[in-house]
């Protein structure tokens, strides 16, 4: 057999898996169609979530700053209230045991 001798196919064989093969093709592309859209709504997703995140965090920033804040202002009212007894103290104290005693009698 020479190259020349190929077996031809008939017309119509050809003319069918031809459709059989613009059919499968027509259904690949539906297919990735359909995966584009969900990788695009996919994508929306993750965006509206990772949007969600940073507004959570940006709130709780901002809550433990104001907390903070407020901590910060107690623990200043405290340590003057300590400084202040302790003034208070030395004063008692270089008064002296007897001049103390003389003005709680």
């Amino acid at each position: 057999m020479t190259s020349s001798s190929t077996i031809k196919m008939p017309a119509q064989t050809t003319k069918t898996e031809i459709a059989v093969l613009q059919v499968q093709v027509k259904n690949i592309e539906l297919d990735v169609s359909e995966i584009k859209s969900n990788l695009k709504d996919m994508h929306e997703c993750l965006d509206r979530n990772a949007h969600e995140t940073r507004d959570m965090l940006k709130e709780m920033r901002e809550e433990d700053t104001r907390a903070h804040k407020e901590l910060a202002s107690k623990i200043s009212a405290l340590e003057k209230w300590r400084w202040m007894m302790m003034g208070a103290g030395i004063v008692l104290g270089s008064l002296g045991f007897d001049m103390i005693a003389k003005l709680l009698k």
